[in-house]
This record gives C-alpha cells, structure tokens and sequence, in this order.
C-alpha cells in the first residue's frame, strides 16, 4: 500500500510539473492588421507565437501560452 500511494505521488508531481512548465510567458514583439482584425506576434523564449484580435483592441504586452 505504501509504494501505491509513493507511485501515485510521483505521478502527480509530474503532472503538475509538465503543466507548471508548459505556462510560458510571451513579450509582445509586433502587430500586423489583416482586414478589421489585428494578428499581435510574441516572442515565448524562443519561439514565435500569434494570436488574432479585433482591429480596434490594443494587443496586450504579454500573454501566457
């Protein structure tokens, strides 16, 4: 019973670990409007990411990816 529950511990320690890991945060680089909607690049350590807003909305300095 007690290597069970150790089991299931450091099944959820790794879990929560993976998720911890898996929010990055992402600075804002640049936008680009495309009709009435604005695409806002970031930059996630590395790595590019876009999201899509309305052409009027300011793209916010970070985001969580």
């Amino acid at each position: 019973m007690r290597h069970l529950v150790a089991v299931v511990a450091l099944i959820a320690a790794f879990i929560l670990a993976g998720q911890a890991m898996a929010d990055v945060i992402c600075l804002f680089r640049s936008e680009q409007i495309s009709g009435t909607k604005k695409i806002c690049y970031y930059d996630c350590g590395g790595s590019m990411y876009a999201i899509t807003i309305d052409g009027l909305q300011l793209c916010p300095l970070s985001i969580r990816a």
